[in-house]
């Protein structure tokens, strides 16, 4: 099987394509303001967006059919949740006065519940709007609240209200795909 062919290439999300631009651009933006640390950590945020979109995954039987399913357009989900919380690393908007950390985990809540309901959808069985809802709530509330586990174990966690808040806008994120995922 060839690694790559000129249908894989065409299959390929221009969205995604332009997400991992702007992500280089973003990570010369570090280094052009002397940020190093962020500059390298963004490009190789680039290089794993790559590395998943890149494979042909339609192609590749050892991948479960589900993840073989998915649409091309979620490929941009991983370069855009970087591209919304690169600037909260590089520049410490996380740790300021504003509302930033917020919108990053309503916006990561929202995509990463878009790619859970492509996953769930990838069975072609028809669901409810009101199971879409409920299955992507409770996909946000847990993927909300392993990413607070992880911010505690790592020492990066806040007060008690950040950690509240971070988990009732993630699972926000979802519901909201949920509730705007397309029936079919």
């Amino acid at each position: 099987m060839p690694l790559l062919t000129r249908d894989d290439l065409r299959r390929q999300s221009p969205l995604a394509w332009a997400s991992i631009l702007a992500l280089l651009g973003v990570a010369f933006w570090f280094w052009t303001l002397e940020k190093g640390n962020a500059a390298g950590g963004t490009a190789l945020a680039a290089l794993g967006c790559l590395g998943l979109i890149l494979p042909p995954r339609e192609r590749m039987g050892v991948l479960p059919r589900r993840i073989r399913a998915l649409p091309r357009g979620l490929d941009a989900v991983p370069a855009l949740a970087s591209l919304v919380s690169s600037p909260g690393y590089g520049l410490n908007w996380f740790y300021g006065q504003n509302p930033y950390d917020e919108v990053v985990h309503l916006v990561s809540g929202g995509l990463s519940g878009a790619v859970f309901l492509a996953l769930l959808a990838a069975d072609g069985r028809p669901r409810g709007r009101l199971r879409l809802v409920l299955a992507a709530t409770l996909f946000g509330l847990n993927l909300g609240t392993v990413w607070e586990a992880f911010e505690y174990a790592t020492g990066l966690i806040g007060d008690w209200t950040d950690t509240w808040t971070d988990v009732v806008l993630t699972t926000l994120g979802a519901a909201l795909a949920g509730l705007l995922w397309p029936r079919r």
